[in-house]
């Protein structure tokens, strides 16, 4: 593994630590989540926290982030900002300045187990055809590692359930670390050129399925993603039903 290699592996190794200091525990998880968007829904510039994943990502993800990102580099505020794109630019500036949005569009998308017939309809509509990829965050330039997330909140599910959650979430993060470079735009759309790919889950269920369906997979397939394909799978939580104090 080449050093620059290892000190992305590095840093998102401390990154899930630092996470999993700052998050509830197992379904204690579902109950903050859901107290989240009740709150934000009484605050309309709170939008960035409506929904289940996106209060799990913006409230416990993104802040713990963009802390790491200045520690393991060295930046400052200004810096660290330029450095972290995120969806919800607009509704967090203290966090990010822009969106992670790729400039260019294609004529795929990252939905797993499309048919060929359903994706040459797509193309046969100029109007929903290409598509605009837009993952949750990334880090850019001035961070040393250019790393593209893809994050999921998990409350619920079978262990079957889990298994194909499992697989979509992995290759949506796989498929965003796929797309081809492009350059910076003069509109502003940043560059899009990912060396590493991570998936952040949180597993809230009860029994702790999505963390079951990680950790049953064999230690050889489990570090081959990271090793060969250069994706980072982060999953916390999974700690299952944690009884109320």
């Amino acid at each position: 593994m080449s050093q620059g290699k290892e000190q992305a592996k590095a840093f998102l190794d401390e990154l899930a630590l630092a996470i999993a200091r700052q998050c509830p525990k197992g379904t204690a998880m579902e109950r903050a989540v859901r107290r989240i968007i009740r709150e934000a829904r009484k605050e309309p510039p709170k939008k960035h926290l409506g929904g289940p994943e996106a209060a799990f990502l913006n409230h416990f993800v993104v802040p713990v982030l963009f802390e790491q990102i200045k520690l393991f580099a060295n930046l400052t505020d200004p810096r660290a900002r330029e450095a972290l794109l995120n969806e919800y630019h607009r509704s967090m500036p203290d966090y990010s300045a822009k969106s992670p949005i790729r400039a260019g569009k294609h004529p795929f998308n990252k939905a797993i187990g499309s048919t060929p017939d359903s994706v040459y309809s797509a193309w046969l509509k100029a109007d929903k055809g290409p598509t605009q990829s837009c993952p949750d965050f990334a880090l850019i330039d001035p961070f040393p590692h250019h790393i593209v997330f893809e994050g999921k909140y998990f409350p619920s599910g079978t262990l079957k359930y889990a298994q194909r959650e499992l697989v979509k979430n992995i290759y949506q993060a796989f498929f965003y670390r796929g797309l081809a470079q492009l350059d910076a735009t003069k509109k502003g759309h940043p560059e899009w050129n990912y060396d590493y790919a991570c998936l952040l889950a949180f597993d809230a269920s009860p029994g702790g399925t999505l963390k079951s369906a990680w950790a049953n997979l064999s230690r050889v397939t489990r570090e081959s993603f990271w090793g060969g394909a250069n994706i980072y799978v982060m999953i916390l939580g999974g700690e299952g039903e944690i009884p109320d104090n």
